[in-house]
């Protein structure tokens, strides 16, 4: 296949929003799928290549150098380097990653790029990219990186982003040797606030006090240590949430300003990494505030100056996800994002404003400015790229659409070398040129699709859906495409669509089981021909007909396997469809009104893979071509002539005749050629495979696309073969690729272009014919194909049915099933179905009457019978289930029930089995495993409650420990006492025993400590333990270790004393219970003989105090009935039946009983209570009248009368007996059950100083447990400084041979640039000697130009012919070796012959130019030379800096580690003690919970009682002398009070003594008591002011109309100097635009002006000077002459006339 040529990419399309960037001013370049692709901006050409590795997983393009990074996707990746012209092979970057680049980036000036690789090193790189060199890496401790930038002024700071980190590298070099030093930079949080970075090496501790205050850091608590430790910042969840970095662009100044996921911007000086919040977005809350944790958020401002016009509306409102992506321009930072929104900012300091903002419709994903900054692309994910000119605010010009989503599926529009069609999966169908990278035209089906077909008959496109439709598009205008028509076929998934090669038939498939055959011609409406059923899923079809008008034979490949595991086709269904099969399709061609095609019509074979293998292409000879699943080979499998005797016998499973290379990843397709000489395969590797049919093992491979991304999922050949598209599985692009037939492949190549043009000129006249037809058709809308009213569900058709079938059988009528409906959109197989429906019933409608009325007469027959029924009695009448002729239908039902019976047992049965179960695992774990059972003990009359200790049994390891740790406290008490009587002096009497002040209270004498001391209780409640360490000992960690287990021992035996006490109550209660129920038998029969009802109280044990009750459950407490099964219930029949039979035998003759109730009349003892309930035989006669009785009967009746007296006073004197006996029954068990209830209260008592105890052993063990975390602390931490200071030490030496290194270096390259500053000199002096045949005044005139140098912009950048006009960075700097062409380019100028001075020879001229660029390339080697040295002094002097740094760390670090050390033994010696102490000797105010000793002190309580007392004393004293001054003072007080009273008596009388002698009577006081109507006057006086104020009033109004008059004609002259000032204002700035664009272009000129015409007016200048200097000499030598003239003529002449001058 080699032979024939190559498959060449023509070109590709697909853009998902990935980064596009500028390569030149005009191209952008970004990823297309597997290819690299260059997209003119101006002519809108199109360049594509493909990737030169395997895939792209990221880009990066350098616009100043015009190249492109290519990182594949590939274990081991590599990084290409290529230019863009031709894309010319640069160079490859080699092992920087073991799985995957995240991102690059190219640095501005310098050949530098940076790398970023994924998992699992997560390291920063830099490359020399020219040569394909690393020159240092960095890991970066597990941290992702989502952008990657360097900085345009500095190529020596680099800035990585990504979810959890921003930092900034700091590239230093020191000649060929380069470093990475990293600068983190802490994240604020969402808030806005930035947390401080918690101190990692100092630490302090305060006095015992604040002992538990020792300063631990966060790792140090959290036990971790290692490099982990120096940037662990705390658990997250007690964490703020940090922002998140997505995007971030450098500033002229070095800053950085950095978008994040929530919508803040920041703004980060590199230098300090110092972050500044510059805006957050609000959260709108309910209310419709914009709040943000109670802080207002950021708002941004509109720019006054912008000359866009910026409404208030979402678009000018930051979100989240509104900064995605960002790019500076010199007019403000444009940032993009989720909202589909471009916004423009201008930031002033601190301040925010929208200066201009432009709505895209869609997210942007890519912002990139030109190299000259004058074009701005927004790349969208939706496929689309728009140019945006910020000097045009507020519009951008659409570069292209392509729609962005996966392809379906792709095919090629008749005749098939023009065009091809596409379908995404969201219905957008597009049409693209072959020949060049165009889209044509695109429609909308407004539905998922799920494949595609084009007709070779007609300019149709049928398109399936995931809704089972079929849309037919045709395109007999391509720029105009129309849906014409719909068809329902499946319910699932249409998921292959084939045509016949002739254009005959379309065949459909889905998973649904059906296989359809349309006639797709548009003349036949899309006519349906028929089905065959399909068992399982469909995989693949292929059809092929050998000749133009023969037999089509069809394969297809299925699943029937639903399970999941292998997707591949294991059965082949082969049919044929005879050529007349439209013409002559009848009935007979079916097997009923369905239209299911017959298997002996179709010749269909079923038959199996022997491997189950995917796609599957039928070729002439009736052979399949097919992908194995297993071996992932090409299998050549022969059908065939017969069909198998069996379907799943032996000769059924076809096994390869041959096996071919495959694909590496097991799925794909397989096509055939339309020439059928060609077979093409694709598949999820995403290899394209191309061979001829008679050299299946030479092929043609190309990787088309990704296997990351899902490989190949459609391929499709021309109609002439030439050319090849496919489309991804999931990265959206779909590929052309062309033939480059070599020169014998054109000749092999020949057979396909005439077997093209024999079909096209066969399907010619056809295809004119249908395209007329399908351009006269109608568009397809959607509401024309929609009912006007929804039909009836299943459920409402159901429910109606059943309604209409009980009213006629209410009514007695014949119900007829209503010929069933069409529902919503009903699929063609529903439509046959209900028309072979409706052809059933005419047929037979005849028999089904007659059937209706049988069974309407049987059921009248059957309703009488039961009204009969009903009348008759009881033991005659029928069970209502007898009457049910259906017996199967009945016993069906009956199996039904049983079985559903059955069911529910089984799972009843299962929930009662998982619940015995888990009531085992509680009860095993809360009960049996207890040793003492957790109950609890009420008392009788009161409300107490007691609870014992529930206590598991210890387990050996406890025992073992304990033991353990009481064999070596023994040993050690031993050990001590030893000690003190062997090596000890003995201490002298008094010198002790004088200093120690003990407890007055205490009564212990034998040198044991007193519970003050140690801090607890326990030894009084059973917990004491000899083998306690005192408190005042407890240094070590293996001492606390031991006395928490005696604690915890001590509490077990304090637990264990107290449950003893109270099983013993609980055993008293248990008796005092049987003791009250057998007082209680006495007192029921005392009541029963007081004829009483009084309740007896009996008390009983609750579930609280026998809690194993709970553990059985007896018949009364189950509410439901007993289910019993059937032997169950025989069993208990026989137990009855066994019972009756006993007791008919008991009740025979009993000759016991009947001894004894015929001599003692039933009774062994006759009882006196007995005797007095019997009352005295009344005598017969006594029911006569007295009158009538004899005087016998009178004796007698006397004597009854005695008798009955008596009988009622024995009776009333046994009542009484009995009340006392009552009364002190009563009695007792109330005494018995007060005592009991007393004992309980103790016990409570017991228990709650017992609670108290076992309180304070658990604090002394978590205090000891607290101190045995502290101590562990104290050693993490002195571990963590030890490690800290080994690493830094390691640093510091490396760091001094580094210093050591550069130092040698430096010196070393500080001579060889003192040799070149020489050589340069020795240049410059030599130029004289070269000229030494030359005269001296031209040597002078050629050292000048020698000494000349071309002017030129120094910061001129690469490659750009343009003027950076908007561009935020100024003219950046550039490479000393571009610098020097710079130079070496204007030289060129210099050494022009224009340049040349008169007389200079051309061979004195020629040396001197030489000599000058000999000298200019010195100087710029001396000035390179000089750049080197001053970055190599600079690397040196930040390793001494560093080294430096090291050792003030080193030395901190042993600083720290020495106050560790401290504080360790601090820690040791200084212990806490717990004491006990009474109520009233903690004299420290408690706070709000618990007490605060940090600044108390222990003393002595006789100390305080003493000073108490004299307190009280010195008190008492101060208050008797207080009493008695307080006593003399108010006799003071009074006396004094009396005196000021008197005084101020005899002031008021003198007072008002002088009043009356000094009061003077004035005219109106005499007028006022001489008028007799004062009244009338003083409203005459009222009424004269009131006529003054209303004419002030007049006169004031008068006033205000003339102000307001004055002020309206001030405020129409200041309206129209306003509109005067408006005028000016305008012209104004009309001048200063004019102004200012005349400065521009001066500006813009200066430079050529005065390059051209510098010289010129120098040279002028000179000249003129010379030419006044000479005429002003000559002025003087004219005057002198003159002078001298009027002198001689003087001396011969009289002068008579004075001249003047």
């Amino acid at each position: 296949m080699d032979t024939i040529g190559s498959l060449d990419l023509g070109w590709a399309q697909g853009y998902n929003g990935s980064k596009a960037d500028y390569i030149n001013h005009n191209t952008l370049c970004y990823a297309c799928g597997s290819n690299i692709k260059f997209y003119n901006t101006e002519d809108k050409k199109e360049t594509v290549h493909p990737s030169p590795g395997e895939g792209i997983n990221t880009i990066a393009v350098s616009g100043s150098y015009h190249v492109v990074a290519i990182a594949e996707q590939a274990i081991n990746p590599r990084i290409f380097i290529h230019m863009q012209s031709g894309f010319l092979h640069k160079s490859i970057c080699e092992n920087g990653a073991q799985l995957e680049y995240v991102a690059l980036a190219f640095s501005y000036s310098g050949r530098f790029l940076a790398s970023y690789s994924g998992l699992p090193e997560f390291k920063l790189t830099i490359w020399m990219w020219e040569t394909g060199e690393k020159l240092c890496s960095q890991g970066l401790n597990g941290l992702s990186c989502s952008t990657l930038s360097f900085n345009p002024i500095d190529w020596h700071k680099v800035c990585v982003a990504g979810n959890e980190q921003l930092s900034f590298w700091n590239i230093e070099q020191c000649n060929k040797k380069f470093l990475l030093i990293p600068s983190k930079v802490l994240l604020p949080a969402e808030d806005g606030t930035v947390d401080n970075a918690p101190d990692r090496i100092t630490s302090g501790a305060t006095n015992r006090a604040a002992q538990q205050a020792i300063k631990i850091d966060l790792p140090t608590k959290a036990g971790i240590v290692g490099e982990m430790a120096e940037t662990f910042e705390g658990i997250k969840d007690d964490l703020k949430i940090k922002v998140v970095p997505v995007s971030h662009c450098w500033t002229a100044k070095g800053e950085v300003y950095v978008g994040c996921e929530g919508g803040q911007l920041l703004r980060v000086d590199s230098e300090s990494q110092k972050v500044d919040v510059l805006f957050r977005p609000s959260i709108p809350s309910k209310m419709g505030s914009d709040e943000l944790d109670g802080r207002p958020s950021t708002p941004i401002t509109e720019d006054p100056e912008s000359t866009s016009t910026v409404s208030p509306s979402y678009n000018n409102v930051m979100r989240d996800g509104s900064l995605t992506c960002m790019a500076l321009h010199k007019d403000g930072l444009f940032v993009g994002g989720e909202d589909g929104t471009l916004r423009c900012l201008n930031i002033a300091r601190n301040d925010i404003s929208l200066a201009d903002s432009w709505p895209l419709g869609s997210p942007i994903t890519s912002l990139c400015f030109s190299t000259n900054y004058t074009k701005l692309a927004i790349g969208s994910p939706k496929g689309s790229i728009h140019l945006y000119d910020p000097n045009n605010p507020g519009a951008a010009d659409l570069l292209f659409d392509h729609h962005h989503g996966n392809f379906v599926g792709v095919d090629v529009l008749a005749p098939g070398n023009q065009h091809c069609v596409t379908v995404r999966e969201d219905g957008e169908v597009q049409v693209w040129s072959l020949d060049k990278p165009e889209l044509v035209s695109s429609i909308a089906i407004a539905k998922s699709a799920s494949s595609i077909a084009c007709s070779p008959s007609s300019r149709t496109v049928a398109i399936g859906t995931l809704t089972g439709h079929v849309y037919f598009v045709e395109f007999s205008n391509v720029d105009n495409p129309r849906i014409i028509t719909r068809l329902h076929i499946h319910h699932n998934p249409v998921s292959h669509l084939v045509y016949e090669q002739y254009g005959r038939y379309l065949l459909t498939g889905s998973d649904d089981g059906h296989i359809f055959i349309i006639d797709p011609r548009p003349s036949t409406d899309f006519k349906i021909m028929g089905h065959l059923p399909i068992e399982g899923q469909v995989m693949s079809i292929s059809c092929n007909t050998p000749q133009k008008n023969g037999h089509t034979k069809v394969v297809v490949t299925a699943n029937p396997f639903q399970d999941g595991k292998i997707s591949a086709g294991h059965k082949i269904i082969q049919f044929d469809i005879k050529k007349d099969f439209i013409k002559d399709c009848n009935d007979q061609y079916y097997n009923s009104l369905k239209r299911d095609l017959k298997d002996e019509v179709i010749n269909r074979m079923n038959l199996n893979f022997a491997i189950p293998s995917y796609g599957a292409a039928v070729a002439p000879g009736e052979i399949i071509y097919a992908l194995s699943y297993n071996h992932k080979k090409l299998s050549k499998i022969q059908l065939p002539d017969e069909p198998p005797k069996k379907e799943n016998n032996k000769a059924s499973y076809l096994q390869p005749t041959n096996e071919f290379a495959g694909h590496e990843l097991p799925g794909g397709n397989v096509l055939l050629s339309p020439h059928q000489e060609w077979i093409a395969t694709s598949a999820p590797d995403g290899r394209l495979l191309v061979r001829a049919m008679d050299a299946l093992d030479c092929t043609v491979n190309v990787v088309s696309h990704s296997y990351r991304t899902g490989g190949v999922k459609c391929t499709v050949f021309s109609s002439d073969s030439m050319y090849m598209m496919t489309c991804g599985v999931g990265d959206g692009t779909l590929n052309c690729y062309a033939w480059n037939l070599s020169a014998s492949g054109k000749n092999k190549a020949s057979s396909a272009i005439e077997t093209f043009r024999t079909v096209n000129a066969a399907l010619t006249g056809i295809r004119k014919k249908e395209d007329d037809v399908s351009a006269n058709m109608l568009e397809w809308f959607p509401s024309a194909s929609q009912p006007e009213s929804r039909a009836p569900s299943v459920v409402e058709k159901e429910t109606q049915e059943k309604s209409e079938k009980k009213k006629a059988m209410e009514s007695d009528e014949i119900y007829t099933t209503p010929t069933p409906t069409p529902g919503d959109d009903p699929t063609w197989l529903e439509l046959q179905e209900i028309e072979a429906l409706k052809e059933e019933d005419k047929q037979y409608s005849n028999e089904k009457r007659l059937l209706r009325t049988e069974v309407r007469d049987l059921r009248r027959t059957i309703q009488s019978m039961m009204k009969e029924n009903e009348v008759l009695p009881d033991t005659e009448q029928l069970a209502h289930h007898e009457f049910n002729l259906d017996v199967e239908e009945q016993q069906r039902l009956q199996a039904e029930g049983d079985a559903e019976v059955e069911q529910i047992h089984e799972d009843i049965e299962f929930e009662n089995l998982a619940k015995i179960y888990l009531r085992d695992v509680i009860k095993q774990t809360c009960w049996d495993s207890m040793a003492v059972k957790g109950r609890s003990l009420k008392g009788f009359r009161n409300f107490v409650e007691v609870t014992n200790y529930p206590m598991r049994g210890r387990t050996k390891e406890e025992i073992g420990m304990l033991g353990y740790v009481s064999q070596q406290r023994q040993i050690e008490i031993a050990e001590s006492e030893a000690r003190k009587e062997i090596i000890e002096l003995p201490i002298k009497p008094g010198t002790a025993g004088g200093d120690e002040i003990e407890d007055e209270d205490s009564e212990e004498g034998d040198g044991k400590e007193h519970p003050s001391t140690t801090g607890s209780l326990g030894a009084m409640y059973g917990g004491g333990n000899p083998l306690f360490y005192s408190q005042f000992e407890l240094h070590t960690k293996q001492q606390k270790q031991n006395q928490i287990v005696l604690l915890k021992d001590a509490i077990y035996r304090i637990k264990t004393n107290f449950n003893k006490d109270f099983d013993e109550v609980y055993k008293m209660k248990d008796m005092e219970i049987a003791r009250i129920k057998q007082k209680n038998v006495r007192i029921r029969k005392v009541l029963e003989d007081l004829n009483s009802k009084e309740e007896v109280w009996q008390p009983e044990w609750t579930i609280e105090e026998k809690p194993e009750r709970l553990l059985t459950v007896d018949d009364s407490e189950v509410k439901v009935e007993k289910y019993i099964s059937p032997e169950q219930r025989s069993k208990l029949e026989e137990e009855e039946r066994k019972e009756e039979e006993r007791l008919l035998r008991e009740k025979g003759d009993n000759a016991r009983e009947r001894a004894l109730d015929m001599m003692m009349g039933g009774v062994l003892e006759v009882k006196k209570e007995d005797e007095l309930k019997k009352d005295i035989p009344v005598p017969a006669f006594m029911s006569k009248a007295a009158e009538e009785w004899s005087e016998e009967e009178k004796k007698q009746a006397a004597e009854y009368e005695k008798k009955v007296k008596e009988l009622n006073e024995e009776r009333e004197k046994y009542r009484k007996t009995l009340d006392a006996e009552l009364k002190k029954i009563q009695t007792t068990l109330a005494d018995t059950t007060a005592n009991f209830d007393d004992k309980l209260t103790d016990l409570f008592h017991k228990k709650i100083k017992t609670e108290m105890v076992i309180n304070q052993e658990e604090l002394k063990i978590v205090r000891l447990q607290y101190s045995l975390l502290q101590e562990e602390e104290l050693q993490t931490k002195e571990f963590e400084l030890n490690r800290r200071l080994k690493s830094r030490q390691s640093k510091k030496n490396s760091t001094g041979t580094s210093v050591h290194t550069a130092k040698k270096e430096s010196d070393s390259f500080r001579d060889t640039y003192d040799i070149l500053v020489a050589e340069d000199k020795v240049l410059d002096k030599a130029f004289r000697r070269e000229f030494y045949d030359t005269p001296a005044q031209i040597v002078d005139q050629l050292y000048k130009l020698f000494r000349r140098r071309p002017r030129g912009r120094r910061g001129a950048e690469p490659s750009m012919d343009v003027l950076v006009s908007g561009s935020p960075y100024g003219d950046r700097p550039v490479s000393p070796q571009q610098q020097l062409l710079n130079i070496l380019k204007g030289l060129e100028d210099l050494d022009d012959e224009s340049h040349m001075p008169e007389g200079v020879e051309y061979s004195a001229w020629q040396k001197m130019t030489l000599a000058r660029r000999s000298k200019v390339e010195s100087e710029q080697n001396v000035k390179q030379k000089a750049l080197i040295s001053a970055d190599l002094s600079a690397f040196l002097q930040k390793r001494q800096e560093e080294d430096e740094n090291l050792k003030a760390e080193i030395d901190e670090l042993l600083e720290a580690q020495l106050r560790v050390q401290d504080e360790k033994l601090r820690f040791m010696c200084n212990l806490e003690i717990q004491f006990l102490l009474k109520q009233g000797q903690i004299e420290v105010f408690p706070g709000p919970f618990i007490y605060d000793h940090s600044d108390s002190i222990l003393i002595h309580r006789g100390v305080v009682e003493d000073l108490n007392a004299t307190i009280r004393q010195l008190g008492e004293q101060k208050i008797a002398a207080m009493t008695e001054s307080k006593d003399f003072r108010k006799g003071i007080h009074v006396l004094e009070w009396e005196h000021k009273k008197n005084l101020m008596q005899i002031e008021d009388l003198m007072n008002k003594a002088r009043d009356i002698q000094m009061l003077k009577v004035t005219r109106q006081l005499q007028a006022y008591l001489n008028d007799s109507n004062h009244e009338s006057k003083i409203q005459q006086e009222i009424g004269k002011l009131e006529e003054t104020l209303d004419l002030q009033d007049r006169h004031h109004e008068k006033n205000v109309r003339e102000r307001k008059d004055i002020l309206s004609q001030i405020r129409k002259i200041i309206r129209r100097k306003e509109k005067e000032n408006g005028k000016l204002l305008r012209e104004l700035q009309e001048l200063n635009v004019s102004v200012t664009e005349r400065k521009h272009i001066n500006s813009v000129n200066a430079d050529k002006h005065a390059d051209s015409g510098a010289e010129k007016r120098m040279h002028d200048i000179v000249q003129r000077r010379k030419l006044v200097d000479l005429a002003k000499a000559q002025a003087q030598e004219v005057a002198v002459l003159r002078a001298e003239v009027e002198r001689l003529r003087m001396r011969t002449f009289p002068a008579l006339v004075q001249v003047e001058h």
